[in-house]
């Protein structure tokens, strides 16, 4: 195997591992702070031995660390303005001296470890599919950042909208910009990018508490909008310069280098507006919301697997033989059912809707207890969820009942899925510096 394999499999193997040990064995008091900080501490020294200290010298970029920076303080300030119309929290942290240096240290040394081993993986593979491997490294650091417990415990479709729209996207957004920065300025800027935000959470007193679905649609767009601003300023020489394309292709550099910022463009965009309809459309304040059938109540209106959406909508405009979503105090979830009757009693409106596989009616409910009402079905795409959500369950389970097992096959499958996508050929210095015109 190349020595160069060997490098990219040992930085690989060693994140996970650290990442799976750090998941397996809790340790209580200072100690969760110091094993953590040792663990990334180790991977940080590794990470210099590969790289070297003047390879790292040689890819700061001065002009892309500000603007990490300032993408980052563009985020913090958004927070912090939609805050002030809903609310701010103080810190759990602790900010005795003691304490500063002890998280300063625990956050530091988590950040340095992963962003260099991003940046080893990112400046080592071929560069033929660049998109690809940003996108494949951006994935893994983003499992690598989420808790391995959030994905075992989505809960009701809810929740595993909110998780995905709070949490999972956001954090991928995240890591694709760090992961784009890496590649044009090294690590230092991904460290700009997301050491300011680490920096402002563990270390400001007083943090914005906006809803969850304000702070996921910031948290979001930022890096987005930042992806943009730092697209504007690659030019073709920095594309040769990293390997991305030669001097042949880009004899043609003003198109390519346009043709390149609109395919950028048009992808974040994209991840922009699935972030809207997945943290907005979850909670239905776009006017719908898409609901995942669990049981067979419906059938054969709605089968489970079945998404439902719907529509909100005035009680008064329900009529009989509408289907109707509504919440009722003590059930987990929304219950979607069919209205066959409705009756006025006392001034007040009641519905009285039942399964049409139900026998029996269900209670009466008001009309402040409606949600919407039933406009498309999209038959079977629920199930993939579903199908994900047991998978991970399952997979917790058999992780946490066999840590030994689970440690080793995890640590050897993470290193190879992403290792094995790609054989990478190495070239000599003076063959990169003829094809750079050197």
């Amino acid at each position: 195997m190349h020595i160069l394999n060997v490098k990219k499999i040992s930085v690989l193997t060693l994140v996970v591992a650290i990442y799976i040990f750090l998941t397996f064995f809790k340790f209580s008091g200072l100690m969760s702070y110091i094993v953590p900080s040792v663990c990334w501490s180790l991977l940080i020294i590794i990470a210099l031995y590969i790289f070297r200290i003047e390879k790292i010298h040689l890819w700061v970029n001065r002009q892309l660390i500000v603007l990490a920076a300032l993408t980052a303080g563009l985020q913090i300030v958004a927070l912090i303005f939609v805050s002030f119309f809903t609310s701010f929290g103080r810190s759990p942290y602790q900010f005795t001296p003691i304490a500063i240096t002890i998280n300063m240290t625990y956050f530091l040394s988590s950040l340095f470890a992963l962003e260099l081993s991003r940046s080893y993986l990112i400046k080592s593979i071929p560069k033929k599919k660049i998109f690809l491997e940003i996108g494949l490294i951006s994935l893994f650091y983003t499992f690598i950042s989420l808790p391995m417990a959030k994905f075992a415990f989505l809960g009701t479709p809810t929740d595993t909208a909110k998780f995905l729209g709070s949490d999972f996207l956001p954090t991928l957004a995240q890591s694709l910009f760090a992961t784009y920065l890496v590649l044009l300025g090294g690590p230092t800027t991904s460290i700009a990018y997301l050491g300011t935000l680490q920096a402002f959470e563990w270390l400001s007193p007083i943090l914005p508490n906006p809803t969850w679905s304000i702070r996921a649609l910031i948290t979001t767009l930022a890096p987005t909008i930042g992806f943009l601003a730092i697209n504007q300023t690659v030019t073709p020489f920095t594309l040769i310069r990293f390997g991305i394309i030669n001097r042949s292709e880009a004899a043609n550099k003003k198109c390519r280098a346009h043709a390149k910022k609109s395919s950028s463009t048009i992808t974040w965009t994209t991840i922009a507006i699935i972030a809207v309809i997945l943290v907005w459309g979850s909670t239905g304040l776009l006017g719908f919301q898409p609901n995942i059938t669990a049981s067979g109540s419906m059938t054969p209106t709605l089968n489970v697997g079945d998404i439902a959406i719907t529509v909100q909508t005035s009680p008064s405009n329900i009529k009989v033989g509408d289907i109707i979503q509504y919440w009722r105090e003590g059930e987990p979830g929304p219950i979607i059912h069919r209205v066959i009757e409705i009756y006025r009693s006392g001034g007040t409106t009641y519905f009285i809707t039942k399964g049409d596989a139900n026998n029996a009616p269900d209670d009466p409910i008001t009309p402040t207890q409606t949600v919407g009402k039933l406009v498309i079905t999209i038959p079977k795409l629920g199930w993939i969820s579903i199908y994900l959500k047991t998978f991970i369950a399952n997979a917790w389970a058999f992780l946490t009942n066999n840590p030994a097992i689970a440690y080793i096959t995890i640590t050897i499958t993470s290193a190879t899925s992403i290792l094995g996508i790609h054989r990478y050929r190495n070239q000599p210095l003076r063959k990169l510096r003829r094809r750079l015109g050197r």
